[in-house]
């Protein structure tokens, strides 16, 4: 990726919606239908049983909400605080395809507890079938980890917030002014008188 592109990419702007439409992506794949099972009981017709991601992925919702307050915070966030966010977005990814693809992996197992409640039995010879749903959870993992990725590397040029950098500006300007009666206050007084000085001298 040439450094015109990633400057391009880099803007908090940028940074803050990649992140969040990774986390949203996540999210909203949570309340879809990821598993169908139609369970095989003899001649006893059950319906189907529709498994949501919510229910299959329990993980995947709370990450999302990991990473949608992390990419805010990211926003008004130090160098090192960045740094650190970029590393649990990385993470929160990492989680967030691993437990998609743990579905798409063992069907059975993540529509266990579903079936069971439905049935009160292990259909494990039932009929599973997977929508898209966990394969959009997964591409929203892999948006995390990018977006963490451009946060590491492009973070590092980002200015600090420009409010709490005019407070710390003004700060530093009243400590540093002198008092407007020619007066010595308190503080800076006792400090003189630290050092050995005269204050009133």
């Amino acid at each position: 990726m040439s450094n015109k592109k990633t400057g391009r990419l880099g803007t908090k702007r940028n940074v803050m919606l990649l992140g969040l439409l990774g986390a949203v992506v996540a999210l909203a794949t949570s309340t879809r239908i990821w598993i169908t099972v139609q369970p095989q009981m003899g001649n006893v017709k059950i319906p189907l049983i529709e498994v949501a991601g919510s229910d299959a992925a329990t993980a995947v919702a709370a990450l999302a909400v990991v990473a949608l307050a992390g990419s805010l915070a990211a926003m008004i966030a130090g160098k090192v605080a960045r740094y650190i966010i970029a590393v649990i977005l990385l993470l929160v990814g990492a989680g967030v395809i691993a437990s998609a693809l743990s579905v798409v992996v063992d069907p059975v197992a993540a529509a266990s507890t579903k079936v069971g409640e439905a049935t009160g039995l292990n259909a494990a010879g039932a009929d599973y079938a997977l929508s898209i749903w966990p394969y959009v959870a997964v591409l929203g993992g892999i948006i995390l980890i990018v977006n963490a990725a451009v946060l590491a590397v492009a973070g590092r040029h980002w200015a600090g917030s420009r409010k709490y950098a005019r407070d710390a500006q003004t700060v530093r300007d009243q400590a540093a002014a002198p008092s407007g009666n020619g007066q010595i206050d308190e503080i800076s007084g006792w400090d003189s008188l630290s050092r050995g000085d005269d204050p009133t001298g």
